[in-house]
């Protein structure tokens, strides 16, 4: 279907991809799984956005957009879900007047990480 490890994606551009992607993964499942646990840090910050009242339903989100992103039959899916969910990231982020740099991170270590290990994703089907 779409493309394999034999459209020509080298060796160093899997490897530096997995490393990436891993990155982002991290600091979002950490974020999910912060979230199930009351008292945290980031349930004070979604008081401010009146999102308390939902941390775990927001905290098995993170989680299960993870699994799906690294599910290699759901991967594709998961990176656009993995992606419209860093915006809304970026969203919270300048809602509490912060400067947008952790959603930034994470989106250009998920863009950058997918793209190396599928170039394919770029292309215009046909």
């Amino acid at each position: 279907m779409f493309g394999t490890r034999k459209e020509g994606v080298g060796k160093w551009e899997r490897r530096t991809g997995y490393a990436l992607s891993a990155l982002a993964s991290l600091g979002v499942l950490a974020s999910g799984v912060a979230k199930l646990f009351p008292g945290t840090e980031i349930h004070a910050l979604l008081r401010e956005l009146e999102l308390d009242e939902h941390a775990v339903a927001i905290g098995l989100a993170e989680i299960g957009i993870v699994l799906v992103y690294w599910l290699p039959r759901t991967s594709n899916l998961g990176f656009f879900m993995f992606c419209a969910y860093v915006g809304a990231i970026l969203m919270a982020e300048v809602l509490l007047g912060a400067f947008p740099l952790p959603a930034l991170a994470i989106g250009a270590l998920l863009f950058a990480g997918t793209i190396l290990r599928k170039p394919y994703l770029l292309r215009e089907p046909g």
